[in-house]
Order: structure tokens, then C-alpha cells, then sequence
């Protein structure tokens, strides 16, 4: 009998602040994707995991930003920035991922560890976590928090770690999307 390959039992996936918990449906962990993994193989992984090949671009880069190669299938953003050292040397994990859908693919679930999935309302969660909420259109909060990476930046409050954050800024038609890693603690990673 062949055997099964275990990303292919994923029934969901949950966003945390330095890799994704892939789970099945008994909700056991079949296997973490780490941020910091070589890029083609955690796409590949992800691959299997959805079903799907995803579209591939590439971005120049810009004043605040490093070029990077995008790996995107529908509800499902991967950027991989170039962090050569020509760009000043890596300051981050080496991939970001975004989620715009509660469910991609066919029937993946995805959620942050307190629940709260795309498409979500965010005010709510803002206010059930004791986070900042301003209503301006531009909300960021943060859901989860990892441990400290690093020194604790003067002047500001947040934490030196690396985060699961909810957007409210409108991106591929959706105002309110998961996103990981982000850095609260230095403003951005």
C-alpha cells in the first residue's frame, strides 16, 4: 500500500509568529513551517499542503522596501525578500506570509491561535485584547507575540519580537487579513 504523504492531510493551518502550524483534522500538528526556511522548500511544502502550483512574481524593490519574489495562490501570499549583503545583511526571517481568506484552497482552513481568521472584524478583536484601536482604516493588531529577539528598543512600548498581526488596509479586496512576521517592537522587520 502507498504510503500517504502527511501534508496532504492538512486541514488547517494556524498563523504563528515564527512559523505556521499545519494541523489536520483532529486537530494534531502534522508540521511546522518555519519563516526562516529556504524559501522554494517551504513553497513546495505549501504546494502540497493546497493542491496548487501558486503564481510567481518579482518586485524590483523600492525606497522602503528590498526586491523580493512573491509566491501567491488565491487567499495566500509568500514574499521572499532578497536579503544579500549588499542590502545591509538579513534583518528578518526570511519569508513573510499574508492571508486574505478564511479558507484557501479546497477547504484549508486558516486562523490565528485566539481564533480569529480573515475577514474577521478586528475592532472586536482589538478591544478583546487590549490593543490600540483607532478606526482609521490603517489598524494593525497584534494577536500574538513571540519571545524576545532581541533588546528592548528605547521609547518603545512593544516588545523586540516577532508577532501574528491583523490589518485593517485594504489588500486584494479584502480590510482584514493575518499577517507574520512582524516586529512591533522596531516598528517593522
Amino acid at each position: 500500500m502507498p504510503s500517504v504523504d502527511p501534508l496532504t492531510t492538512v486541514t488547517e493551518i494556524v498563523v504563528r509568529p515564527e512559523h505556521l502550524d499545519l494541523l489536520d483534522a483532529a486537530g494534531v500538528i502534522v508540521m511546522t513551517l518555519s519563516y526562516d526556511a529556504d524559501a522554494p522548500t517551504l513553497v513546495s511544502q505549501l504546494s502540497t499542503v493546497l493542491d496548487a502550483e501558486p503564481a510567481q512574481s518579482e518586485s524590483a524593490g523600492g525606497l522602503e522596501s528590498r526586491p523580493s519574489t512573491q509566491y501567491v495562490w488565491d487567499g495566500l501570499r509568500v514574499t521572499d525578500d532578497d536579503d544579500s549583503t549588499e542590502l545591509g545583511g538579513p534583518i528578518e526571517m526570511n519569508v513573510r506570509v499574508s492571508f486574505t481568506s478564511p479558507v484557501v484552497a479546497d477547504g484549508v482552513n486558516v486562523r490565528t491561535v485566539n481564533g480569529f481568521r480573515p475577514g474577521d472584524d478586528v475592532e472586536a478583536l482589538a478591544a478583546a485584547s487590549g490593543e490600540p484601536w483607532y478606526g482609521n482604516g490603517h489598524d494593525q493588531v497584534r494577536v500574538e507575540t513571540g519571545e524576545p529577539i532581541g533588546e528592548q528598543q528605547q521609547g518603545i512600548d512593544y516588545e523586540n519580537a516577532y508577532s501574528v498581526t491583523v490589518n485593517t488596509w485594504e489588500v486584494d479586496g479584502t480590510t482584514s487579513w493575518v499577517s507574520a512576521p512582524w516586529n512591533f517592537g522596531v516598528g517593522h522587520v
